[in-house]
């Protein structure tokens, strides 16, 4: 059963024994198109773009076929923007984990105590990490100690159901602070010789503002910031954006359906390289034969 609640897209099943809800956020939801290319069953289907005069008047929209859905949690595990979520019974699951048919994504960002919480003072930070923070992912407490007018930090906290690892918080602290793991790795190209004269549907749409318009009304790339989900290749009119996933950090898993997955969302040769070459000829072997080649 499918139905619309605000913003929300709700997939629901019952069984005797189980009540599996999965939730798609629209609001969160960038239109990058990974849900659509690794869903084994084909159950999301993705949008095009409403644009005019080079900009964005509507993002890619995901939907779902109702009766393609089986509730495994791909999705979920590997959504950029954590606009997908699963229930089972009321509590957060996601079945591929259980299975141990996928792996964990590796992402993580840390503060180093001694520069932030104690360390740094408002007046001089001026708490850009939680302006640049694209998602408001970060929320920083602040304290007046004697007689310092501004106050000392004492607290902050992330929000990792909203923050999408884009390093932005950590190329803002001037203390160094802040540190950010990616669980995506690749490169991020732009021919601008096939940019029409005052596009930036790709700025529009990237959501953690690695592509942005600079005064000149010209597009500026910082790829440090890219978290390549592809939704700004998914809406170029002119193809002159291509993102490559060349790496996916991960915990360690055997699993024929996270090799699957894993080879759309990169590609073979990438595959290859970051796993097989790793495990020998053997794995390697075993790796050509998992995804058909």
């Amino acid at each position: 059963m499918k139905h619309q609640l605000d913003t929300k897209v709700v997939l629901e099943r019952k069984t005797l024994a189980r009540r599996h809800i999965l939730t798609l956020d629209e609001d969160r939801c960038v239109g990058c198109g990974i849900c659509e290319a690794i869903c084994p069953k084909q159950a999301p289907k993705l949008s095009p773009p409403v644009t005019r005069d080079g900009k964005l008047v509507q993002k890619p929209c995901i939907d779902f076929e109702a009766d393609k859905c089986v509730f495994c949690g791909e999705c979920v595990d590997l959504c950029p923007t954590n606009a997908i979520r699963m229930e089972i019974n009321g509590e957060q699951r996601v079945p591929v984990f259980e299975f141990e048919a996928f792996p964990a994504l590796r992402k993580l960002i840390s503060v180093d105590a001694k520069k932030c919480w104690y360390g740094a003072i408002t007046a001089t930070c001026d708490l850009v990490c939680q302006e640049e923070c694209p998602t408001e992912a970060i929320e920083v407490t602040i304290k007046k100690v004697g007689e310092d007018p501004a106050g000392r930090i004492v607290d902050f906290r992330v929000d990792e159901e909203e923050c999408i690892f884009c390093k932005k918080c950590e190329g803002a602290c001037p203390e160094a602070a802040i540190s950010v793991i990616k669980p995506f790795r690749g490169s991020l190209q732009l021919d601008t010789s096939l940019c029409p004269e005052g596009c930036q549907i790709c700025a529009d749409t990237c959501p953690s503002e690695a592509i942005s318009v600079d005064e000149d009304k010209k597009l500026v790339i910082t790829e440090e910031f890219c978290i390549y989900c592809g939704a700004c290749q998914q809406v170029c009119p002119e193809k002159a954006i291509k993102v490559e996933r060349t790496q996916v950090l991960h915990t360690d898993v055997k699993s024929g359906a996270w090799i699957k997955a894993l080879e759309k969302l990169t590609s073979y040769q990438s595959l290859l390289k970051n796993i097989g070459s790793k495990s020998g000829k053997k794995r390697r072997a075993r790796l050509r034969k998992l995804v058909g080649s």
